[in-house]
């Protein structure tokens, strides 16, 4: 079976993406789970432009994504899968997709929301989000680069509170 990574990145896709995670565990394969960037053609292309050749990219909206799961998606190539935000991941598993752990790497401090991390900045709907994914069985871990220590989200939620 392929190895299927989660991860939420507002950034999407971006250098630390690419070689950090990419690269460094030989995925040949990213997915972007988000109805806003499906149905924004020249985000899609511009998305698509940034990454190496040798790189497959494949971008859904969520709906499309639960569909591509059920015809066996996550058995085909090693993969990352990308989200912008934790709605994004509520939505997916909403559809019936099963995620065993979803990476956080950075969600941006905007003014408005908590900073809770290094890189992670959270809204009440964030929280709610978070807390509904991990009452569904999904670990929530925050880590930037894969040799980077996992720091339990939900710990750092806590103290939030």
């Amino acid at each position: 079976m392929a190895r299927t990574i989660f991860r939420i990145d507002d950034r999407l896709i971006h250098g630390q993406v690419i070689e950090g995670w990419v690269h460094n565990l030989n995925l040949t394969r990213i997915a972007i789970v988000s109805d806003r960037v499906g149905d924004d053609e020249n985000y899609r292309k511009m998305l698509e432009f940034s990454v190496p050749q040798d790189i497959r990219v494949d971008i859904f909206g969520i709906k499309e994504m639960s569909e591509e799961v059920r015809n066996g998606y996550f058995n085909q190539e090693d993969t990352i899968i990308l989200f912008e935000s934790p709605e994004d991941v509520l939505g997916l598993l909403d559809y019936g997709v099963r995620i065993d752990t979803v990476h956080v790497g950075c969600l941006h401090y905007n003014g408005t929301n908590c900073l809770v991390g290094r890189n992670i900045a959270v809204s009440d709907e964030d929280i709610r989000s978070f807390e509904d994914i991990n009452s569904m069985g999904t670990r929530i871990e925050c880590q930037s680069l894969p040799i980077d220590k996992k720091v339990n989200l939900m710990e750092l939620l806590s103290k939030v509170k």
